[in-house]
C-alpha cells in the first residue's frame, strides 16, 4: 500500500517543480522586458500532469485511511458479538497504524472488568454454546442446566 502512495507523491512533486521552473522562466523573460510567448501546451501539459498527481495522491491516500478504519470496525464488531454471546475471555488484538484504539483499548478494558465481574450466565473462556432457552452457557454446565 505504501507503493500506491509513495508513486503518486513523487509525480505530484515532480509536477509542483516542473510547473514551478516554468512559470519561473515566464516571470523571468517578463521582468527582463522581452515578449513572452506562452505555449499553451507546455503549460496544459503541466497544470494535467499536477492535477492527474493531485488526484491519485488524494485517491491513494483515501483508500489508506479507509482501509486504517474499515478493519478496525470489522474486528470491534466481532468483539462485541462475542462478547453478546457470552465470550468474555479473548482480547481486541489491532495493526500496528490502524484508527479506532482508543475504541479497542475500551473494548479490552470492558472485557478486563467482565473477567473480574462476570456477569450470572456468562460463561468465562469460548466454550460458548447455544441452549434451547434462547440463553447461551458453557459446554461443561450443559449436563447441569438438562438435569
Amino acid at each position: 500500500m505504501r507503493v500506491a502512495l509513495v508513486a503518486p507523491l513523487c509525480a505530484l512533486m515532480v509536477a509542483v517543480v516542473a510547473l514551478t521552473f516554468y512559470c519561473t522562466s515566464l516571470l523571468g523573460e517578463a521582468a527582463q522586458g522581452r515578449a513572452v510567448s506562452i505555449g499553451e501546451l507546455p503549460l496544459m501539459l503541466l497544470a494535467g500532469g499536477f492535477l492527474v498527481a493531485s488526484a491519485l495522491t488524494v485517491v491513494a491516500q483515501s483508500l489508506r485511511v479507509a482501509n486504517r478504519v474499515a478493519g478496525p470496525e470489522f474486528r470491534l464488531c466481532q468483539a462485541l458479538q462475542r462478547i453478546r454471546s457470552g465470550d468474555v475471555a479473548f482480547r481486541v488484538h489491532l495493526r500496528r497504524g490502524d484508527l479506532l484504539t482508543d475504541m479497542a483499548h475500551e473494548c479490552n478494558e470492558l472485557l478486563d472488568w467482565l473477567n473480574a465481574n462476570p456477569p450470572r450466565g456468562v460463561r468465562m473462556g469460548s466454550d460458548v454454546v447455544r441452549v434451547d432457552g434462547g440463553f447461551e452457557i458453557g459446554a461443561e454446565s450443559l449436563e447441569e442446566v438438562l438435569r
